[in-house]
């Protein structure tokens, strides 16, 4: 039976390219913050199913008149692309006898200490589940398909016969400072994202504050409940969508696809 509905969701999810992996969520409960785990959100979570799609590389690499216009769009379709693959599979599992919750790939959002975050952290899902290694600017990085996934999930009462070994090792060159020297804003350091910092940068929306009021705004959000669950409603309201600005560390990484730093080690120096 287990075989059976596994086959079948491997199969809905190869007619879409997309690359399956499945986590425990006992690994996931005890990682991440409370309100950010799979058994906060269904009390009988055992696994994590997490979706990897890459986005075209030529969408990173138009002419600036273009202002990341086409990567955005992309980026926007394969959230939905994500969206309705946890949900079509979630249907399956119900039918299978096994509750399933699709996970939001993008929107909603919720803040934690004044940032915002996914419902769960899709990068550390895709870890654990054997998609790839985290990088110095926090992207995941897949070994074939590089830094230019996106990710969608879903969280189950099913077990999976089994889980994958998982690679600790760092997907980064020792040494590798790219992504931090490309980052306008300084926002990579060893391995660590000023979150707030990135945003200013890498968001464009009309009702993001400019960059030097955000560090204020994090630390009002962070300090009232009140509103960090008004900035939730604005988040679900007004950012389903919104503009790109800023891309440089993922296309300064080795891991972009292409990149000719991959095979230049000076690129490294």
């Amino acid at each position: 039976m287990q075989n059976n509905i596994i086959n079948e969701i491997n199969s809905r999810a190869d007619r879409d390219g997309v690359i399956i992996g499945a986590a425990p969520a006992e690994v996931l409960n005890t990682e991440a913050p409370e309100g950010f785990r799979p058994g906060d959100m269904l009390p009988g979570a055992k696994t994590v199913l997490v979706f990897a799609k890459s986005l075209p590389c030529a969408v990173f690499q138009t002419p600036d008149d273009y202002r990341n216009l086409f990567y955005q769009r992309s980026a926007y379709v394969h959230y939905l692309l994500m969206d309705k693959l946890a949900n079509d599979i979630s249907l399956m599992l119900q039918d299978a006898g096994y509750q399933s919750l699709p996970i939001p790939s993008y929107s909603p959002l919720r803040f934690f200490e004044g940032e915002p975050r996914g419902v769960i952290s899709l990068k550390h899902v895709a870890v654990q589940a054997g998609l790839g290694s985290m990088g110095r600017n926090s992207l995941l990085i897949h070994p074939q398909h590089g830094n230019v996934m996106r990710l969608g999930a879903l969280v189950t009462e099913m077990e999976w016969p089994q889980y994958p070994a998982i690679n600790d090792e760092s997907p980064c060159p020792d040494g590798c400072r790219l992504c931090e020297r490309a980052c306008p804003v300084g926002a990579i350091k060893d391995g660590h994202i000023d979150k707030t910092a990135c945003m200013g940068k890498c968001i464009k929306h009309i009702l993001l504050p400019p960059a030097f009021m955000q560090p204020l705004m994090k630390r009002t959000v962070a300090a009232s409940k009140l509103m960090t669950k008004f900035m939730e409603l604005i988040s679900l309201n007004f950012f389903e969508t919104y503009g790109i600005e800023c891309a440089a560390c993922l296309k300064a990484c080795i891991h972009f696809p292409g990149n000719k730093a991959a095979k230049n080690p000076r690129a490294r120096d």
